[in-house]
C-alpha cells in the first residue's frame, strides 16, 4: 500500500505498512442500481457548458443541481486542478482531531479495495483532504490533479465531484466520468459518503476514487461502510464527552415524559434510562445502567432483525416481550444517523392500564383510598403524596418506620388506589413464620412434598396474591438463607412450589415493610444487598407518633369512634384531661399502642364519659418522656397484662364478657390469664 503525502516541494508517494496484518479484501454485494460508467457523452457535457441548459433525460437530478451550483460559483470546467492547498496547521483544531479519530480507519477501508486500482481519502466538512492511501498508479494520477492531503475538494474549488457534492447534498453519491463538471476529472469515478456527528451535523466525507479502468463495483458501499465506522467511533467519543460535561443530560431530557425510556447501546446494554423506566422495571437506575437489557426483555432476535434492516424499523420499531411484566407494551426503535449508522436503540416501555369499570362502580367518585391514613403532619402528608404518585404503577414499594406506625394501613391504601384493587391483598409477616416453613408458606407446596402435606398441595402467598398485591411485612426478619429464593421469584415473576418442578407464573405487586435499618443489616451481612436493591425502588417512611404533633388528637378521635362501635360502647363525652394525657405521652409503641390504650380505656369506662382514669397506668398522668425511644420499664406485654387485669376486675371475672370486650377468643384469654398468673 502507498500513501500520498505533502512536503514543501509538493506531493510525494511513499510506501506505507499501516495495514500489514489486517484483513484483506472482502467480497461485497455490488449495488445493482449503479452502472460502471456514466451515460453522459462529450456532446451533452459541452452543450451544457455552452448553453448552461440541459434536459432531465441527460442528467441525474443530483448531478444537475451540482452543475448549476458550479456554474453559479464560476468554476472553470477546463481546469479541475486544485490550487487551494493548505498546511495542516492552517486547517484548525477540528481538522487535526478528525485526522486523529480516523487515522487507523482509512487503512482498514483500503485493505478491502487493495488491488482494485483505487485510493481512499477523507475530507473535513469544508472539503479539505486528510491522509490518502491507495495503489501507486491511482496515486500518481491523483498527484497530477493536486488531489492530495490539504487540498480543497469542495464544489467551489474543483466543481462537481463525489466529495464536494456529497458534502453539498449531505448524502452518499457516486460521480462517474463526464458527470464531473471539470474535464480533467472525466477519466475518474469517485464514490463518497458524508459523515455525521451526534447532532446530525456533517463533519467530513469518506471517498473511494480511481480511474474509470479500476474496479469500482463495491466502492460506494464501502465508502458508506467506512463513514459508518467513523460515525460509530465519533458517537462513542461524543457520548463520553456529553456524560462528562452534562451528567444530567438524560435526566433533563428523558424525565419530561411519563413513558419509560431506555437507551440501549448497539450491544444491547443499558446506556441510560429515565426514572419512569426504573420504576416499571422495579430496580434503581444505578443498578440497571450497564446491565444487559435481555435480563428483562427478550431482545436477542429483535436486535438481530434491527441490525439487519435498521431503516425498515426506524419509524414503527419492533415489539419486544418484557420478561418481568408480559402485559407491558414495549417497542424497540433503532437510533440511526442520517447515513443509517446504528448508534444504539431506544426502548419505549408503557404500562397497560387495566379496565377500571368495576373498580369505579364499587366506590363513589369522591372516594379516597388514602382516607384511612389519618393525619396532617408534614411527615404523613409527604408519605401519602409519594404513595399517590406510585399507586398506579407496578413498582415495588418499601415502607419503613417503627413498629406500630401504620405500615400495613398504608400498604392497603396503596392497593386500593391501584388498578389492582379488584384483586386480592395478601399480607404475610415474614418474621412470624418459622424458618423451616417460610418457603412453603410463600411459594406453596405440591402433594407429598413433606409429611402432613395437604392432599392436592396448597398455593402459597404469592399465588394467593396473583393479580393483586402482596405485602411482605417485617421483611428484615426473613432468614438470610431464604432471601435468594425470594429474589429469584421477584426477578423472574414465576415460582416453583416446594417439592414440585413446574414453573408457576405469578402477577403480583410487591410492597415490603420493615421497622429495621436494612442498610445496616446489609453492612452486617444479615440482609442480601441485591434483594435490598430489588425492594428499595420507592421508599416511603412513616414517622413515629411522637413526631406527629396534632395527629395524636386526630387519631384518637378516629379510633374512639371506631372502637366504641366495635365494643358496642357509647362514648358521649371525652374529658380534656384524657386528651392531655394522650398528648403528654411519647407513645413508643406508636399508633398500635395508642389503639390498645384507647381500647382498654373504652372497655373499662364505667359510664359514657371517657376520662384519663381508665387509661393504662403508664399513660395516665405521665409527663412526656424523652424522644430517644422506648423506656426500659415499658413493653407491649406489660400493656396486655395491665389491660387484662383491669378487664378482669371490671367484669368480675366473667370470661365471655371480657373476651368480647377485649376482642379476643376465650381460649386465648384463658391462656393469657394463666400466663399473667391472674388465675391458676
Amino acid at each position: 500500500m502507498y500513501k500520498l503525502v505533502r512536503r514543501r516541494s509538493g506531493y510525494h508517494i511513499v510506501r506505507s505498512e499501516e495495514i500489514e496484518g489486517q484483513s484483506r479484501r472482502t467480497v461485497c454485494t455490488p449495488l445493482a442500481s449503479l452502472n460502471h460508467c456514466s451515460n453522459i457523452d462529450l456532446k451533452t457535457w459541452k452543450e451544457h457548458l455552452l448553453s448552461e441548459t440541459h434536459t432531465k433525460n441527460s442528467l441525474r437530478d443530483d448531478i444537475s443541481r451540482s452543475w448549476q451550483r458550479c456554474t453559479a460559483l464560476g468554476v472553470d470546467p477546463a481546469s479541475g486542478k486544485c490550487w487551494d492547498i493548505r498546511q495542516e496547521k492552517e486547517l484548525g483544531e477540528e481538522f487535526r482531531l478528525l485526522r486523529e479519530l480516523t487515522k487507523d480507519i482509512q487503512p482498514q477501508i483500503y485493505s478491502l479495495v487493495e488491488g482494485s486500482g483505487l485510493l481512499v481519502t477523507l475530507s473535513d466538512e469544508r472539503g479539505y483532504l486528510l491522509d490518502m492511501y491507495g495503489d501507486r498508479k491511482a496515486l500518481s494520477a491523483a498527484e497530477k490533479l493536486n488531489f492530495g492531503p490539504g487540498a480543497n475538494w469542495s464544489e467551489s474549488s474543483v466543481g462537481t465531484n463525489a466529495i464536494g457534492t456529497a458534502l453539498a447534498g449531505t448524502q452518499p453519491i457516486r460521480v462517474a466520468a463526464r458527470e464531473h463538471f471539470c474535464e480533467s476529472h472525466h477519466s475518474w469515478i469517485c464514490s463518497a459518503a458524508p459523515i455525521f456527528d451526534l447532532h446530525r451535523k456533517v463533519i467530513g466525507c469518506l471517498d473511494i476514487s480511481g480511474p474509470t479502468s479500476s474496479d469500482h463495483r463495491h466502492a460506494l458501499e464501502l465508502a458508506i461502510r467506512g463513514a459508518k465506522m467513523i460515525e460509530s467511533r465519533l458517537y462513542g467519543n461524543q457520548c463520553m464527552e456529553l456524560n462528562r460535561l452534562a451528567p444530567n443530560l438524560i435526566t433533563t431530557v428523558f424525565n419530561v415524559v411519563m413513558t419509560g425510556l431506555i437507551h440501549l447501546r448497539p450491544d444491547g446494554r443499558i446506556a441510560g434510562l429515565n426514572p419512569k423506566a426504573a420504576v416499571l422495571l422495579g430496580a434503581p437506575s444505578k443498578q440497571l445502567e450497564g446491565a444487559a437489557a435481555d435480563q428483562w426483555f427478550e431482545l436477542k432476535q429483535v436486535l438481530a432483525n434491527i441490525k439487519a434492516h435498521p431503516e425498515t424499523y426506524a419509524v414503527a420499531g419492533l415489539p419486544v416481550a418484557c420478561r418481568l411484566q408480559p402485559e407491558f407494551d414495549t417497542r424497540v426503535y433503532p437510533v440511526l444517523s442520517p447515513n443509517g449508522t446504528l448508534a444504539g436503540h431506544l426502548l419505549v416501555l408503557n404500562e397497560l392500564q387495566r379496565p377500571r369499570i368495576s373498580a369505579q362502580s364499587s366506590h363513589s367518585p369522591s372516594w379516597d383510598a388514602f382516607q384511612p391514613v389519618i393525619g396532617q403532619s408534614s411527615g404523613i402528608r409527604q408519605a401519602v403524596d409519594t404513595a399517590r404518585q406510585v399507586a398506579q404503577t407496578s413498582s415495588t414499594v418499601l415502607i419503613t418506620g417503627e413498629s406500630g406506625t401504620g405500615k400495613e394501613v398504608l400498604a392497603r391504601a396503596l392497593h386500593e388506589a391501584s388498578s389492582r384493587r379488584n384483586g386480592p391483598f395478601v399480607a404475610v409477616n415474614c418474621g412470624a413464620i418459622p424458618s423451616e416453613l417460610i418457603q412453603s408458606v410463600l411459594f406453596g407446596y405440591v402433594e407429598g412434598a413433606f409429611t402432613g402435606a395437604r392432599r392436592g398441595g396448597s398455593p402459597g402467598k404469592f399465588e394467593q396474591a396473583s393479580g393483586g398485591t402482596l405485602l411482605l411485612d417485617e421483611i428484615g426478619e426473613m432468614p438470610l438463607s431464604m432471601q435468594i429464593n425470594l429474589l429469584r421469584v421477584l426477578e423472574e415473576a414465576q415460582l416453583t412450589r416446594v417439592g414440585g418442578i413446574k414453573q408457576v407464573p405469578v402477577d403480583v405487586r410487591i410492597i415490603a415493610a420493615t421497622h429495621q435499618d436494612l442498610e445496616e443489616r446489609v453492612k452486617n451481612g444479615e440482609f442480601r444487598h441485591d434483594l435490598f436493591y430489588r425492594l428499595n425502588v420507592i421508599r416511603i417512611h412513616l414517622p413515629p407518633l411522637r413526631e406527629r404533633g396534632n395527629d395524636i388528637m386526630m387519631l384518637a378521635q378516629h379510633l374512639i369512634a371506631q372502637l366504641s362501635k366495635k365494643l358496642d360502647r357509647t362514648v358521649r363525652q371525652v374529658s380534656p384531661e384524657f386528651y392531655q394525657a394522650l398528648n403528654s405521652y411519647q407513645w413508643p409503641g406508636n399508633v398500635r399502642e395508642l389503639r390498645h390504650a384507647l381500647e382498654a380505656a373504652i372497655t373499662l369506662m364505667p359510664g359514657d364519659l371517657l376520662t384519663c382514669e381508665t387509661l393504662p397506668d403508664h399513660v395516665r398522668g405521665k409527663k412526656a418522656m424523652p424522644a430517644q425511644g422506648m423506656p426500659s420499664t415499658f413493653n407491649l406485654q406489660r400493656v396486655q397484662e395491665e389491660t387484662i387485669r383491669r378487664a378482669y376486675t371490671h367484669f368480675q371475672g366473667n370470661i365471655s364478657r371480657m373476651a368480647k370486650a377485649l376482642g379476643i377468643g376465650r381460649n386465648t384469654l384463658y391462656t393469657k390469664l394463666r400466663d399473667f398468673k391472674i388465675i391458676q
